[in-house]
């Protein structure tokens, strides 16, 4: 028994009580997720467009190796809350999968909150 659910209980018990802070944690991390990679593209794009109507070609080999730079960057972002679910599979416990839920899929049926507050 570990330090957590000797002090709070069980697993289940501290996401029924957290949920409602797991929901927006869920959103902000939706938010990032979503929001940060396409800014990211877009202001990559907006480099690219304005080295290319100064059609000077250095500038364009930059802007492309910074808008590829900013792809990649976009897209661990958007993957990050992938892979540590599945680094959480492989070396955590299967007590965080019963909060988890509210924090991948926060609008979905995993994320069930009390409301009755």
């Amino acid at each position: 028994m570990d330090l957590v659910n000797l002090l709070y209980g069980t697993m289940g018990e501290i996401c029924d009580d957290l949920g409602a802070i797991l929901r927006i944690v869920g959103i902000v991390v939706k938010g990032i997720q979503i929001g940060v990679p396409i800014v990211l593209i877009f202001i990559g794009m907006m480099d690219f467009a304005k080295a290319v109507t100064e059609k000077d070609d250095d500038a364009i080999k930059k802007a492309e190796k910074k808008l590829i730079n900013r792809a990649i960057a976009a897209a661990c972002v958007f993957f990050v809350v992938m892979i540590v679910n599945v680094l959480m599979g492989v070396i955590g416990q299967d007590e965080y999968k019963d909060c988890i839920g509210c924090i991948t899929h926060p609008f979905g049926e995993e994320c069930k909150v009390n409301d009755a507050d």
